[in-house]
């Protein structure tokens, strides 16, 4: 979500594109009036020489046309959005708030039990499970491997668990909905790339980018492949009735 953010904040954002079109036209407009001999000339050998028309027209200045229409472009009267504020405002807040948020969970479990925080200094105060008094059973590392040998959870790993599955590969969606989002391409787009083995990166993410993705498909049946024999029958019976 950074690497979609900061693409925001470049070429791809799109009011930096819209805001100055109209500026842009109107310059677009002025020069041709300026050259509007040239223009014509070229117009004329190309297409020929207009014929008159009985009708006449009233002529307008070049001010009376655009000074109504076009102004100069100030910052300040940006378009906003229905939150208020204009979309690289908004950028900005959605960055900050995702690197506030970064590794939340994986460091909840060290925020907790720091000491001074959540937890009792002496040992000897704390609940371990069975009475007030210091833990000893041996702490476990982490993963669902090492739970094995954990006396606090009961946990099978040769089931896995189907809602963590579920987790992990909704998760995985995600990312690749937004990687293909950061390169330019479709949410829904399958790089194929992806499916085998690479050494080089050029995928814009960075080392703690997760690339890893699993696609669940069928391959796409071939209609009619299985009615083959019975038209070739069909053929022989009718080259046969016509003999």
């Amino acid at each position: 979500m950074l690497l979609v953010a900061d693409r925001l904040e470049g070429p791809s954002n799109i009011e930096a594109v819209i805001q100055p079109i109209d500026i842009k036209i109107s310059d677009a407009i002025m020069t041709m009036q300026d050259n509007s001999m040239q223009v014509s000339a070229k117009v004329f050998q190309g297409c020929g020489q207009p014929k008159p028309s009985g009708i006449g027209r009233s002529v307008r200045g070049i001010s009376d046309v655009f000074s109504g229409r076009f102004r100069p472009y100030t910052p300040e009267e940006r378009p906003t959005t229905a939150a208020g504020t204009s979309l690289d405002r908004l950028v900005i807040d959605i960055k900050e708030k995702l690197k506030e948020s970064k590794r939340f969970w994986s460091n909840l479990p060290d925020d907790i039990c720091a000491k001074g925080k959540l937890t009792e200094p002496d040992e000897e105060q704390c609940w371990n499970s069975h009475t007030k008094g210091r833990y000893f059973p041996e702490v476990v590392k982490e993963g669902l491997t090492n739970q094995v040998n954990n006396p606090e959870v009961e946990v099978d790993i040769t089931r896995p668990d189907t809602l963590i599955r579920q987790q992990i590969m909704a998760l995985r969606v995600m990312t690749n909905k937004l990687k293909n989002a950061y390169n330019g391409n479709d949410i829904y787009f399958q790089d194929s790339s992806d499916e085998g083995s690479s050494s080089g990166s050029g995928s814009g993410c960075s080392d703690g980018c997760t690339t890893e993705f699993i696609f669940v498909g069928t391959e796409a049946p071939v209609i009619g492949a299985d009615r083959s024999d019975e038209r070739a029958a069909a053929a022989g019976k009718l080259h046969s009735f016509l003999e």
